[in-house]
């Protein structure tokens, strides 16, 4: 893409995972870029080598099995592992940039990226012409490790119900092949296990409405401007929500009637995994506390919003 220069000091970023967590790391290497008038060099070292396929402003992408190299050879590391572990209190991006740059403030633009190329849409195209064939929602029904960002299955079967109820969309199902699917007509369309990242965030970018749960497709939703409606449980909507996506983009945090919401900020830092202060650690009371209505809510508030989603 013609961006990155080869000059000025070799630095390197490093964030092991998660999915979303390495994506939202995305907007720190902008600005590093950025701050040096791309006169550096900046070199990745991370378990999701995948986000940065196609990235303009990184040289180098190392996976653990791969990094060969002593630390000291940098300028400069900037070590992003248990960044928002060590702060909850802040959003991840925010906690990011206070330990790369010193304050959130000079995080100029907070929207993560993600780069598909010319061959993602190619098959993206091929994919919405002959597998989807209209105008089209996405859908992530999360199932995954982490028991408190698990929604029921009945309660993700009463909101695809809902959503083919309430609109004339095709809901395109993502995800991987072991996450909650369903069979509904040709209207329910089964892209589980099917994408790449960047063939996931291509099929995203053109839908309509992303739903999903607090997950790493969530923050793949976040590169694009589509309208998001996201579920949330141990981790609070404000340290998630997506950021510098402009003025006239829609997120809606759907989040359960529990007066513990939010709990993982309030653990003791640093937070590597969530232990439920109320009940079964393993099925969380949070995730039975959803109210449909306010599913249908926002989608009617939506569909008036959005007069594509009901033409």
């Amino acid at each position: 893409m013609g961006i990155a220069k080869h000059a000025g000091p070799e630095i390197l970023v490093i964030r092991e995972r998660a999915l979303g967590d390495v994506i939202l790391t995305t907007p720190v290497i902008e600005q590093i870029h950025a701050n040096h008038s791309g006169h550096c060099c900046i070199d990745v070292h991370t378990g999701k080598p995948e986000v940065f396929s196609g990235n303009p402003y990184v040289r180098n992408v190392f996976g653990w099995a791969e990094f060969n190299r002593n630390l000291e050879s940098y300028d400069h590391v900037i070590d992003l592992d248990l960044a928002y572990e060590r702060r909850p209190e802040m959003h991840i991006t925010d906690a990011y940039a206070e330990l790369a740059f010193g304050s959130p403030e000079l995080l100029t633009d907070k929207m993560p990226k993600i780069y598909p190329s010319e061959s993602d849409a190619v098959i993206c195209e091929w994919v919405r012409r002959n597998l989807i064939d209209g105008e089209y929602a996405v859908i992530h029904m999360r199932y995954d490790s982490g028991a408190s960002r698990n929604l029921p299955q009945d309660y993700w079967q009463a909101i695809v119900v809902n959503f083919l109820s309430n609109t004339k969309l095709k809901l395109v199902q993502v995800g991987a092949e072991t996450e909650h699917g369903f069979q509904y007509g040709n209207r329910l369309v089964d892209l589980r296990g099917k994408l790449s990242l960047h063939e996931l965030q291509n099929v995203i970018d053109r839908s309509k409405l992303y739903v999903g749960a607090d997950s790493g497709t969530l923050h793949v939703a976040a590169t694009t401007r589509v309208p998001i409606i996201a579920m949330f449980t141990s981790a609070h909507h404000e340290l998630r929500k997506p950021l510098g996506r402009g003025e006239g983009t829609f997120f809606e945090a759907l989040t359960p009637d529990i007066d513990c919401y939010g709990c993982q900020s309030r653990h003791a830092p640093p937070i590597t995994r969530v232990i439920c202060f109320k009940g079964d650690p393993l099925d969380p009371p949070c995730t039975h506390k959803f109210d449909l209505n306010a599913f249908e809510e926002v989608l009617r508030t939506l569909i008036g919003l959005t007069t594509s989603v009901d033409s």
